[in-house]
């Protein structure tokens, strides 16, 4: 090494100590000694080279920078290479410039790496170096398959198996064994471990015995022997099932803990049941076995063997038939049987006398007018050319003739008798026929009480229809939905049988609609489309609600030259016995009342408790205001031609309410014209049911 004092760093990581050469030894000269007045020419040679070490020590010094280089682990041996400087306490003195550090430890792969030393007065660099894997020796008895961490590693016997440091999820598995699980720390830096498993057994014995014996043995639907017999079967829980000809098939359900016998108690086998097929004439006739209903024929039923079964047959218009039967074990047997009809005698007088004529479909001989029928219900039609087809029905009695007229209609005939003024139907509500003609919705700009929403719109009506006389009632309501209540407000019921159903959605009275039209046997008028309710395309002669046009052609147009502009006249407040309307009986519940007026009702009035209107329909105004078919649309077309038979828009969660209310009290709310809508139910709100004509 160099004797300059900027010497590099040393292997071991400490800078080498700058050397200095001897200076020869000069005995002490007495005082006053000279020396020939001149010092020798070595001494100053080395005052010299003493000097420019002192300058180049202060240079260096002035120029090194204080660097702490740390490693993990504080044990590693470390080497500097490049630049200059030296090792100063526990860190280094060295010079800016580039440096290569040799990092090596027990346990750890060794450590390279390269730095710079800046301009910074101290400086700091921490390495970290890899710890070396640990290796793992893993013997297992049985030979097992290995997961680490989930994964797949191998079988043991395995030798070395090189894992970083850390800690893993390990599991052995093996056939007929537990699986073996345990977290594993492996400790790394190289070091070998081993482990060593025995694994226990993952079955158990299970003791089987049938009576009688040769049953296969199925365990969770494999084969596994047959009775007498011990099985083994893995630990948890299986299906274990015996099987034997002409036996019931046994079944049950085991949990098994590893090495633990299980001795099932002898299983008795049930002979097995027998099919019987049991066909009657007429078919679907009611069967019961015992006290049990089975079913209605044709009917397979499955009876336990070696013992009479009680099987009885009914069949409307039939006489009750019982038979006891005995079945084989195992077998399949058909019985065929014929009930015996009760009969009663029908007389049909039919005209003309040359009508076709047929029951339950199937055609009469001519002439014949004497029959015996079965006493069930029976369908009678009749047909002629030039006259429209009867059909009707009968219900023999034992014991009585009856007695059927059958006339059929010429098609004049019919056609004039076709639209009769008023019809009652099955549900209860009374319509009235009116006739189409021409109208036009809403009011004129001006008109006292105008809402913005009343726009004149031209209809034109094309097909006769009829009409509910009054809002539906409580009582004809309640045959379709028994529970309804229209509730009470301030001690005042709405819930009477004749006040009008009210708390009533709109899809509610669609839904009435729909099923009062299958109680008439029409078509219904709606179909569930997209969430909600639509009318069906074309439309039929089901019930519905009215449109909007209708509403307003009964209500202010049909039976007059004029429109009406309230439900009584033109003039407003009304004449007493107008209506029922928010009266001062109903102060404190509406919010506007008329001031004088006196209808005797503070809330809803029973349905037709006033004067019907030219037409014949009640309530057209008071009482309840009235859903409407139209859904409800916020901007109205301006200076918009002529429509027929407009239904509005389908969808839309508003639908449009025609009609003051008992709540209504003010001009605006009276007049006819007066538009509102809603998608909830209210105390004052109902509905009356329409149909087309034909």
């Amino acid at each position: 090494m160099s004797e300059h004092p900027e010497s590099k760093v040393g292997a071991s990581g400490h800078a080498s100590v700058p050397r200095i050469a001897a200076v020869p030894y000069q005995p002490a000269q007495p005082p006053g000694h000279r020396g020939g007045g001149r010092w020798p020419a070595r001494s100053w040679i080395a005052l010299g080279a003493l000097g420019v070490f002192a300058l180049v020590a202060l240079v260096f010094f002035v120029l090194a920078r204080s660097v702490q280089v740390r490693v993990d682990p504080q044990s590693a041996t470390l080497d500097l290479d490049g630049g200059i400087g030296f090792a100063m306490g526990s860190g280094f003195l060295l010079l800016p410039g580039d440096y290569r550090l040799r990092a090596t430890a027990e346990g750890h792969h060794p450590l390279e790496a390269g730095f710079t030393v800046g301009p910074a007065r101290e400086q700091r660099f921490e390495y970290s170096m890899k710890r070396l894997p640990g290796r793992l020796r893993l013997v297992s008895t049985p030979a097992a398959e290995v997961f680490i961490d989930g994964n797949a590693r191998g079988s043991t016997p395995l030798e070395a198996l090189e894992l970083p440091a850390g800690e893993y999820a390990l599991m052995l598995r093996a056939p007929r064994c537990q699986a073996y699980e345990a977290r594993l720390q492996i400790e790394g830096g190289g070091v070998e471990q081993t482990l060593l498993v025995q694994l226990e057994p993952g079955w158990a014995p299970v003791s089987l015995r049938s009576q009688p014996p040769g049953a296969t043995i199925l365990i969770d639907g494999v084969e596994s022997g047959v009775t007498p017999q011990t099985v083994e079967v893995g630990a948890g829980a299986h299906e274990i099932s015996l099987s034997l000809a002409g036996y019931a098939p046994w079944k049950d359900r085991i949990n098994l803990t590893a090495g633990e016998a299980l001795a099932l108690p002898e299983i008795r086998l049930e002979p097995a049941r027998g099919r019987l097929r049991v066909v009657s004439t007429p078919a679907g006739a009611a069967v019961s076995v015992g006290e049990r209903f089975a079913g209605n024929t044709p009917l397979d039923l499955l009876l336990e063997p070696g013992r009479e079964h009680r099987l009885s047959l009914s069949a409307p218009g039939h006489q009750t038939l019982q038979r006891d039967y005995r079945i084989a074990a195992n077998s399949d047997e058909r019985l065929e049987l014929r009930l015996q009809p009760i009969l009663g005698t029908v007389r049909l007088e039919v005209q003309p006398a040359d009508a076709r004529v047929s029951i339950d479909g199937k055609p009469l001989a001519a002439g014949t007018r004497e029959l015996q029928l079965t006493a069930v219900a029976h369908r009678i039609q009749a047909s002629r050319d030039g006259y429209q087809d009867w059909t009707g029905s009968v219900t023999p009695r034992p014991g009585f003739e009856q007695r059927v007229q059958v006339h059929l209609l010429s098609n004049a005939a019919a056609a004039a008798a076709r639209n009769p003024a008023r019809i009652t139907s099955a549900g209860g509500p009374e319509l009235v026929l009116i006739q189409p003609g021409r109208l036009t919705l809403g009011s004129a700009r001006g008109t006292q009480g105008r809402q913005a929403n009343e726009a004149l719109r031209p209809v034109r009506l094309t097909r006769a229809f009829y009409l509910g006389t009054t809002e539906v009632s409580n009582a004809q309501y309640r045959r379709y939905a028994a529970a309804h209540s229209s509730g009470i407000i301030r001690r005042s019921t709405l819930d009477n049988d004749r006040q009008p159903a009210a708390r009533v959605s709109w899809e509610d009275a669609v839904r009435y609609c729909n099923w009062l039209s299958k109680q008439d046997g029409l078509t219904p008028a709606y179909e569930r489309r997209d969430e909600g309710f639509a009318l069906v395309r074309p439309y039929t002669t089901g019930y519905r609600l009215p449109s909007e046009a209708e509403w307003a052609w009964a209500a202010r147009y049909a039976g007059g030259k004029n429109p009406l502009r309230y439900p009584w006249g033109a003039a407003f407040p009304p004449p007493a016995g107008a209506g029922n309307f928010a009266d001062t009986s109903a102060e404190g519940i509406a919010g506007q009342v008329l001031d004088g007026y006196t209808d005797g009702h503070p809330a809803a009035s029973p349905v037709g408790s006033f004067k019907p209107n030219a037409l014949g329909l009640f309530d057209l105004g008071g009482n309840v205001a009235e859903w409407v078919h139209d859904a409800h649309v916020t901007a109205l077309a301006i200076d918009p031609k002529e429509v027929d038979d407009p239904f509005g828009p389908d969808g839309g969660s508003a639908r449009v309410i025609r009609g003051s209310s008992w709540m209504h009290g003010s001009l605006v709310e009276l007049r006819l014209a007066y538009r509102d809508f809603g998608s909830q139910p209210r105390p004052d709100l109902g509905f009356r049911v329409a149909r087309y004509a034909q």
